[in-house]
């Protein structure tokens, strides 16, 4: 029996790499919501997507490392180091913790762990790469 939850969730990530906004789109949920721990905001999926689109057009490449991927019924928990590439060949690794709720077979609410230093150093790269 296939589990629903981690599918949407590994297409979630497959997309994310390919830079797939509009695939991205079509996973979210109308009413999804996105909570940043470094924030503490949780975010409509419009702004979600303006921040996903903003990444995806800052980096040459992204890739996941998955180090863990566990289900927990509709809620999948994945640790991994999102692994970004900017266009002056530079890489920054992030290291995260996500969770993402499913309901038929939509995205209705993610939590997303980081450490504000390595998103910082990301964006600092992407201004080194962009001069």
């Amino acid at each position: 029996m296939p589990n629903i939850a981690i599918e949407v969730a590994q297409q979630l990530f497959e997309r994310i790499e390919k830079k797939d906004v509009a695939g991205i789109t079509a996973l979210y949920a109308d009413d999804i919501l996105v909570w940043h721990n470094f924030t503490n905001a949780t975010q409509s999926k419009a702004d979600n997507l303006k921040t996903l689109g903003g990444l995806t057009k800052n980096v040459a490449q992204i890739r996941y490392e998955v180090i863990e991927r566990v289900s927990l019924g509709d809620r999948v928990m994945q640790r991994h180091v999102l692994r970004c590439r900017v266009a002056n060949g530079e890489e920054v690794a992030i290291p995260a913790c996500i969770f993402v709720s499913v309901r038929d077979g939509r995205i209705t609410r993610i939590d997303e762990y980081l450490d504000t230093a390595q998103s910082n150093a990301l964006g600092a790269a992407i201004q080194r790469a962009n001069k």
